[in-house]
């Protein structure tokens, strides 16, 4: 009998869709907090360098990203172990957005969660749910039945209750394996239906900074402003969330380090605004999450009450405020032609859960480095 178990495991192991699997934990991830423990870039007195073990062990994703790892800094009084899961769950969704965006991508992020798009192999390399590979699985099942038969024990023994068994469960295997290749089915239509081939002409002319590109790269955005070519549009939540960071909290004020550097870049960035709106910079722009042009921000309170989703989402509203994609203009003469877009806007964002959003929402996106060496200023 444990010749016909172990084959039965085996038939039982082929059954498992592991990018399903994998999916499924990547919906369970992106509900986890990784800014629990903050985590920065750059070295500052009260910060030390984080390094995970495995890091240390096996370079971590270096051999796969074929990259080295920027350093990562905590404070000093933070929890180390909190922080190392902190930076682990980092790590493990940006390795989600790089299989999502890899030219025959395994995973999809599709109406607000991770789906598998990968081929399903069975225990003989065959796509899973194929004619052949059907074919192949019922000829090992025969192979494993006649095995059974010619060693199995005599007759009463038990024997002919095992073999009733092994069917009903190829039977269930038959069943499972016909559901996942139909579900694979429709999901592979949704995607060919809603993503083939879209093409994006981007010829940049609004820009859309997030609140850290304030914080870390002011100099940056303001010689994008100051270059004439781009129109700066600042979203009203990242205006407010400036604000937040620019009065601080006393205990912020008291403990110092870190926490008081942000905040007196926070103060920097909005009196840099201030500035610039006063002054009626025509290349500026502030923008309610509405899509309400606000010539000044001295008063800039909003009411998000009742709106859907975060401040990032927010943020993405901005950009799509200056999506306007009409079939006419866009939709292909041909069936086989693909479909073009224009964009005008680029958000320009460190966070890679915000660029996930932007892509799966055709908006282009940039790190505010990499948007500058493109644009060939400053």
């Amino acid at each position: 009998m444990g010749k016909q178990r172990l084959m039965l495991d085996r038939l039982v192991r082929a059954s498992v869709d592991v990018w399903v699997t994998l999916a499924e934990f990547c919906n369970v991830l992106t509900t986890v907090n990784q800014l629990e423990v903050p985590l920065y870039k750059d070295l500052d007195d009260d910060l030390t360098l984080l390094v995970l073990e495995e890091d240390r062990l096996l370079s971590g994703f270096i051999p796969l990203l074929a990259t080295p790892q920027d350093p990562c800094y905590m404070e000093k009084t933070s929890d180390k172990v909190i922080a190392a899961d902190c930076k682990r769950v980092t790590v493990l969704k940006y390795f989600l957005e790089a299989l999502c965006g890899q030219e025959e991508p395994l995973l999809a992020f599709k109406a607000g969660k991770y789906v598998s798009v990968a081929p399903v192999p069975d225990t003989m390399g065959k796509e899973m749910g194929s004619q052949e590979g059907k074919q192949l699985e019922d000829q090992d099942e025969d192979v494993v039945l006649e095995a059974f038969q010619e060693d199995s024990e005599p007759e009463g023994s038990g024997a002919e209750y095992d073999i009733k068994e092994l069917r009903a469960k190829k039977q269930v295997l038959s069943r499972k394996v016909a559901e996942q290749q139909r579900r694979q089915e429709k999901i592979q239509a949704v995607l060919e239906d809603q993503m083939r081939h879209i093409e994006l002409e981007i010829s940049p002319l609004f820009l859309v900074p997030d609140t850290n590109g304030f914080i870390d790269h002011l100099p940056s955005l303001l010689r994008l402003l100051d270059s004439r070519h781009y129109i700066l549009v600042v979203p009203l939540i990242v205006i407010n969330e400036l604000d937040g960071l620019a009065k601080g909290q006393e205990s912020d004020c008291r403990a110092g380090g870190h926490s008081r550097l942000v905040q007196e870049k926070a103060k920097m960035a909005v009196e840099s605004l201030e500035q610039r709106f006063e002054g009626r910079d025509p290349f500026l722009r502030a923008l309610t999450s509405r899509g309400n042009e606000l010539e000044s921000i001295a008063f800039r309170s909003e009411d998000t009450t009742g709106q859907k989703g975060n401040n990032d989402d927010l943020i993405l509203s901005c950009c799509l405020h200056y999506c306007k994609d009409k079939a006419k203009d866009f939709m292909p003469t041909t069936k086989d032609e693909p479909i073009r877009l224009r964009r005008e806007v680029v958000l320009l964002t460190d966070d890679r859960n915000l660029r996930v959003k932007a892509l799966t929402h055709h908006v282009p996106v940039r790190d505010i480095a990499a948007f500058l060496k493109w644009a060939k200023v400053g």
